[in-house]
């Protein structure tokens, strides 16, 4: 009744089946795969070159996450590492509001922020002679001061470009081509700050950090030849109408007239930015807890880049399922508490081994944040007026990064960087709380049921 299978069909009932040893086409075709994009239509192609070009620039991103190390091992004091990362926010602070409002009386805007990208990646040319300047006495400080001053016209490209994204990636697929390319970058990073950080522990200084800013600059050139294929839709450019110069009293009017119209935009605002002040007055503590008071090597800063990296990509890909099922402002609030755990077991933990698993599991978290909160800061921008609202929004949280990082330094002074970063992680964590107590909507959340 139950007559054995001959031996070829037993054969076929129990043969293990392997997929296909990836090939490179199939590996080229994952990140169109992951965005089910066929290059049709112009946002597929614009989706398409957005995650192509930050491939490029992660490579340079990874020469500049080992910015504040070069400082230090130039001479730089703490004094200049805390002002390498307040002084930017302050000249964001300063050019993100007539940016924004610059790019609005243009009708063509690409070629602004692409060429305020290159001036950007220009200077880091000038970094790579910096060891080379004859009599300055502190080249750390040298090296800090080039940093701050290129990157003034990055905070350009960065209000263009924010706006820019809402313009050409429909907001149905935002969450997806963000997503793919925050786990771009950070794969790149994760891999690139490990092999960076064996590099500069293996090669002569400063030789070794020029190298690396030398391919780091190629990459980013690389990444601007992709942005500059991105379409913008002349309908979306051209229905932008030109402002008129007005007194400081019709702006103040004009901000009360917007507090009250949209309330949204007013409430991502003051949640950020009380949010925001543990984060950025523990900035700038890091790399110096590490580096002066842990004695990590280069190579241990590039393995604690790498294990936030790869945790990062798991976070990333996670993340952008459960925001396109709760909704970018229901994940907003369930992710902004685990952040500030970070520095908070950074001075309970000083010691570098389990500092490496805290990294991990901030790396988890941090993409809910990043992936919820600027969609939702997107939303709450008026169309007409994106620009010009992206630069107050920026503005305003660079005024508080200006201040943090100097505050932060000076805490850690008086009373010691593992102290203070446990200070900064308890009000993180209690800044975070008001997007509980005074949430931000933006009419994106499915129905609490769904």
């Amino acid at each position: 009744m139950f007559e054995n299978p001959s031996p070829p069909e037993r054969h076929r009932r129990f043969r293990l089946v392997l997929p296909p040893f990836p090939t490179w086409d199939s590996i080229k075709r994952w990140p169109k795969s992951l965005l089910r994009l066929k290059l049709v239509t112009t946002d597929d192609c614009n989706a398409w070159n957005l995650c192509v070009e930050i491939f490029w620039a992660s490579i340079m991103s990874v020469a500049a996450a080992f910015n504040a190390a070069f400082a230090v091992r130039l001479g730089a004091q703490n004094t200049h590492v805390g002002l390498l990362t307040s002084l930017p926010a302050l000249l964001a602070a300063l050019i993100s509001i007539p940016a924004g409002r610059f790019l609005e009386r243009r009708a063509r805007r690409k070629a602004w922020v692409l060429g305020s990208l290159f001036l950007h990646r220009l200077g880091f040319l000038l970094v790579i002679l910096i060891p080379w300047l004859p009599g300055v006495a502190n080249k750390g400080a040298a090296l800090v001061a080039l940093l701050v001053a290129i990157g003034a016209p990055a905070h350009f490209f960065s209000v263009g470009f924010n706006s820019m994204l809402a313009d050409v990636i429909p907001e149905r697929r935002r969450a997806a081509v963000f997503a793919t390319r925050n786990i771009i970058n950070t794969g790149i990073l994760s891999v690139g700050m490990l092999l960076a950080g064996q590099w500069l522990d293996r090669v002569t200084f400063p030789v070794n950090y020029q190298v690396m800013y030398g391919v780091g600059f190629l990459a980013s050139m690389l990444s601007s030849f992709y942005l500059a294929k991105i379409q913008m839709s002349e309908a979306s450019v051209a229905t932008r109408k030109k402002g008129t110069a007005r007194s400081l009293k019709a702006r103040l009017r004009e901000l009360r007239e917007i507090a009250r119209a949209e309330s949204d935009f007013v409430r991502i605002i003051v949640d950020t930015l009380l949010y925001g002040l543990g984060a950025w007055t523990a900035a700038p503590l890091y790399i110096l807890y590490f580096v002066r008071e842990l004695d990590a090597s280069d190579a241990w800063i590039g393995l604690h880049g790498m294990v936030a990296n790869v945790s990062a990509i798991a976070g990333y890909v996670l993340w952008r399922h459960l925001i396109e099922r709760w909704g970018a402002s229901r994940s907003l609030k369930l992710t902004v508490m685990g952040a500030g755990l970070y520095p908070l077991l950074l001075g309970l933990l000083p010691h570098l081994t389990p500092i490496l698993f805290v990294a991990g599991l901030n790396g988890l978290v941090v993409p809910g944040v990043n992936l919820s909160h600027f969609t939702t800061l997107l939303k709450v921008c008026p169309q007409d007026r994106r620009p010009s609202f992206i630069g107050f929004y920026t503005t305003v949280m660079n005024v508080g990064a200006f201040i943090s990082p100097l505050v932060g330094v000076a805490l850690a002074s008086r009373f010691g960087l593992g102290p203070t970063l446990i200070g900064c992680g308890v009000f993180w964590l209690l800044g975070a709380l008001m997007f509980r107590v005074w949430p931000v909507r933006g009419g994106t959340d499915p129905p609490e049921d769904g």
